[in-house]
């Protein structure tokens, strides 16, 4: 009994999802291409072909088009097909809302085409193919076509587009066309072939395409839509107006994007000769230039947070160089770090001379030892304890970096750097400049090309300043040669047997710089090869930072761990983030036209 309550149940419960109702959210999609062919009949209807090609972000369900009647006499029912993709075909008309049938839905104002085709982040071309009847109208003197082929109900950019108007006749020598919507498309106008053919390359959410055209009323002899009066000199002279118009806009945004594009070549140009003639007047100090050495095992006479200012050519240091010269406090035998189940503690064993180690322990700690978790809830108490832990640490960072004026010629820096800084505000400029010739140009090929080309050549430019200029005094020169090689040395240090230059204590003073460096979990590696676990056993040092216990790795561990409780507030300055067509509307019909995909 019980079994079978278990399956009412269930089956009821099945039966109540399957009934529920479901939202079917919009798919993301992208209209690649967009044809339409109208066959213009010799009674004024028009057989037409709409071509258009989808591709999907993710599955979708279907599309849907919706074709605009209002001034026309009706239309067909459509046929509808599908083709690329799953199941390609002809779809077929049904209310069941079944994969591949099409629900059709007419009013004196429209038709309206939903297509139910499942699909998965694939391309997708749907065919529609009906006939609009009553299209032209003949007047005493002209036949008119009045148009909005793309109508406005289009919510997404339509590209690759063509439509193309056939007449059903040829060597039309008085057929006359206009285009009204986007100012680039462009209308080409076969009088010999009696053919009109509208392109543009990117059609804008919810822009019209309107085709407004002229011919002798011979052409649609049988035509029963007629108005008895004289249209042509009025048509004529409404579209003179617009294409007067048209061509004043252009003009005017031809002027305004050849403005903007010389004030951007004038401004990189005064940039430049500005610089060039600074250059010619302080062209720097020459400085000895030592021969490079390849690999050296002396570590730097500098703190590990000075070497890396020195190298890096900074006015002051980072976190990355805190963290390090921890670990040479840590080595030196000033101060010590214990890892206290998931936290760690950072006891000083002599007064800290660094200020932010001595602010961290006095100030937040007990004024021997502070724990990173300490650190980290401080950081995040308030607003006042992060901004003066930034305020001790810029101290702190700035105070690192005293007396590089010995070491780096601040004179031949300040040369590179404007030239950095002028490379910059080109790349600046180049970016503004072609975001402008895409809303501006039509040969936005040539355009990029062009601007790359410039960007390239500038950061060239600063790369010859740069190599021409030493950053380095002639003392600075010999030192950061040293460091340069010392770094090397810890870069290939799998190439390195490493008991044969030094033995385990050696290598231990070593640790901070590979820090510094960002090889430090490569030289960890190194060591536990070449020394074995029992000799970094037997050493508290090398045990302290390598052994079974190591946590000075940079993605897990102190250093992560540290770093982390420091930049906890969120600080930047701590963690270190830093023939066209023209506008206007003659009044053609099927404006409400569009569709989607859903």
């Amino acid at each position: 009994m019980k079994k079978l309550l278990g399956l009412l149940f269930a089956f009821f419960g099945l039966f109540l999802v399957l009934q529920s109702p479901t939202e079917v959210q919009a798919a993301k999609f992208k209209v690649q291409n967009y044809n339409v062919v109208a066959d213009v009949q010799k009674n004024g209807d028009v057989d037409l072909t709409q071509k258009i090609t989808y591709s999907f972000d993710g599955g979708y369900h279907g599309v849907y088009y919706n074709q605009d009647l209002r001034g026309t006499s009706g239309a067909s029912d459509p046929e509808v097909s599908v083709s690329g993709g799953e199941n390609s075909g002809k779809i077929t008309q049904s209310d069941s809302g079944k994969d591949n049938t099409f629900k059709l839905t007419k009013t004196n104002n429209s038709m309206n085409m939903k297509v139910y085709h499942m699909g998965f982040s694939d391309g997708a071309t749907f065919t529609y193919k009906y006939k609009i009847y009553g299209v032209i109208t003949n007047y005493l003197d002209t036949a008119e076509l009045n148009w909005k082929i793309i109508g406005s109900g289009w919510d997404n950019e339509l590209n690759n587009v063509k439509l193309t108007v056939n007449l059903p006749q040829n060597n039309i020598s008085q057929l006359q066309a206009w285009t009204h919507g986007p100012l680039s498309g462009h209308t080409e106008v076969s009088k010999k072939n009696g053919q009109v053919v509208m392109t543009v390359d990117h059609n804008p959410v919810n822009q019209f395409v309107e085709s407004h055209i002229i011919f002798p009323v011979s052409v649609t002899p049988n035509n029963s839509k007629k108005v008895n009066k004289n249209a042509k000199a009025r048509i004529q002279d409404h579209e003179k107006n617009l294409a007067i118009e048209a061509n004043n806009t252009r003009r005017r945004k031809s002027g305004i994007y050849l403005g903007l594009m010389i004030l951007g070549i004038v401004v990189i140009a005064a940039l430049y000769i500005y610089q060039f003639i600074k250059l010619r007047k302080n062209p720097g100090q020459r400085h000895i230039i030592p021969t490079p050495l390849y690999h050296i095992f002396d570590e730097p006479e500098f703190s590990p947070s000075m070497t890396k200012v020195i190298l890096d050519r900074k006015d002051k240091a980072d976190s990355l160089s805190l963290t390090a010269d921890l670990l040479d406090e840590v080595g030196k035998r000033r101060m010590k770090i214990d890892k206290i189940g998931k936290d760690y503690e950072i006891t000083a064993l002599v007064p800290p001379i660094n200020t932010f180690f001595k602010y961290l322990i006095e100030d937040i700690g007990d004024g021997k030892t502070v724990g990173v978790k300490q650190i980290r809830k401080f950081a995040r108490g308030s607003d006042r304890n992060n901004k003066k832990m930034v305020g001790k640490f810029d101290d702190w960072a700035k105070a690192a970096a005293t007396g590089r004026e010995k070491y780096l010629d601040m004179g031949n820096l300040d040369l590179v750097d404007s030239f950095k800084v002028t490379t910059v505000a080109t790349d600046i400029i180049l970016l503004i400049m072609f975001a402008i010739s895409m809303l501006l140009s039509s040969h936005l090929l040539t355009i990029g090309i062009i601007l790359a080309v410039v960007a390239v050549g500038v950061w060239g430019i600063y790369w010859l300043v740069k190599k021409r200029i030493t950053p380095y005094t002639d003392l600075g020169e010999q030192e950061v040669n040293k460091i340069r090689a010392f770094k090397r040395m810890l870069e290939d240090i799998d190439d390195i047997k490493m008991a044969e230059v030094g033995d385990l204590i050696l290598w231990e003073q070593f640790l901070p710089y590979a820090v510094v460096f960002g090889v430090s979990d490569k030289v960890i590696k190194a060591l536990k090869i070449n020394f074995g676990t029992d000799t970094i056993n037997q050493s508290a040092i090398a045990y302290y930072y390598i052994g079974a216990n190591s946590f000075i790795a940079s993605n897990t561990g102190f250093q992560s761990a540290f770093l982390g409780a420091i930049s906890a507030g969120g600080s930047s300055s701590i963690s270190g983030g830093s023939g066209g067509f023209s506008g206007g509307s003659s009044g053609g019909f099927g404006g409400g036209s569009g569709g989607g995909a859903f």
